[in-house]
């Protein structure tokens, strides 16, 4: 089942796709949350209620599309090796550290600031260098705690195209400071327009992901690709060491990390800064997985300064 959330004159109403481009809207749905919390029967249920009997069929081009949920909480991961190769590269590494093999690496992220799949993304005031993240999100649809890998399996309630927009300035001067990333992060994510039931993409499960394409472009030019079957970690084993010693409510969001070919900041290490320019004012991002539909965001220039707390670092005195 592949569910969608618009607005409509009535207010937001949840519908599902039912061919590429026909929409069946519920005539009182508002939300997918109230299915979460068993199997994932009631949210099928849901949708071959609104399927059977939908209060209006609309075409997915002439929707006002929303972000199809609301999620509590947002961790990040970090699970396609061939991302991040080349920052390890330069570094003078020939593989990455061996933490990321060992375990999952990741962070919080702010589930406040979400936003839709045609929602615009204001550059953080202080930064020159926006950029976006192509990732995979997936939805707990129960809650976890300390659950195996093995016993995450069937927890995900559905997936989606989820975009963690960075500062890389801010990030990486935070970054110096041993902790972060915050605020190169927090100022705003994007969440695809399709949120996809596991049953509908079952057979083309392999390996630690599916079989489905992700591209990302920009202003039209194509930038990078690459296939989620690419992932060294799968969502069972993200679910998994999220809730060890903790909990993971359901409806929170655990993304994988950008993929191959899916932000700037690498297509500019494997090539050139000037071929894969920071995101500028006026740029429209286009982000897209196969059976997710796409991100479409403007990028707008920011309305603020650079946070005006800043302190003078006065220079070391050595003892």
């Amino acid at each position: 089942m592949r569910f969608v959330r618009a607005l409509t004159a009535a207010g937001p109403r949840v519908g599902v796709l039912t061919g590429d481009d026909t929409v069946a809207l519920s005539p009182s749905t508002t939300d997918l949350e109230p299915t979460f919390g068993d199997d994932g029967t009631r949210l099928l249920e849901l949708g071959e209620g609104i399927v059977a009997s939908p209060g209006s069929e609309e075409s997915l081009a002439d929707l006002s599309l929303l972000a199809p949920v609301t999620p509590p909480s947002m961790r990040d991961f970090m699970v396609f090796e061939e991302h991040v190769l080349p920052g390890w590269r330069q570094a003078g590494m020939s593989r990455g550290p061996d933490v990321w093999y060992r375990q999952p690496i990741g962070y919080f992220s702010n589930a406040a600031t979400l936003r839709g799949p045609r929602d615009a993304i204001e550059i953080p005031g202080g930064s020159e260098r926006l950029d976006f993240e192509l990732e995979v999100g997936a939805i707990v649809g129960r809650p976890a705690e300390s659950v195996t890998p093995e016993q995450a399996t069937g927890l995900v309630a559905g997936y989606l195209i989820l975009c963690d927009w960075s500062a890389r300035d801010t990030q990486f001067a935070e970054m110096d400071g041993r902790l972060g990333p915050f605020k190169g992060k927090d100022f705003g994510s994007s969440l695809g327009p399709v949120f996809v039931t596991p049953d509908e993409i079952a057979g083309r499960r392999s390996g630690t992901g599916f079989d489905l394409e992700m591209t990302s472009s920009v202003n039209g030019r194509r930038y990078g690709g690459d296939r989620w079957t690419s992932a060294y970690w799968s969502f069972e084993e993200l679910v998994s060491y999220a809730s060890w010693n903790s909990r993971v409510d359901a409806g929170s969001l655990i993304g994988s990390g950008t993929c191959q070919g899916g932000c700037i900041l690498e297509l500019s290490t494997r090539h050139s800064p000037a071929e894969y320019p920071w995101l500028a004012d006026g740029d429209e991002v286009t982000l897209s997985i196969e059976t997710m539909g796409e991100i479409r965001a403007g990028v707008r220039a920011s309305s603020r300064g650079a946070w005006p707390g800043y302190k003078t670092v006065s220079e070391a005195v050595a003892v």
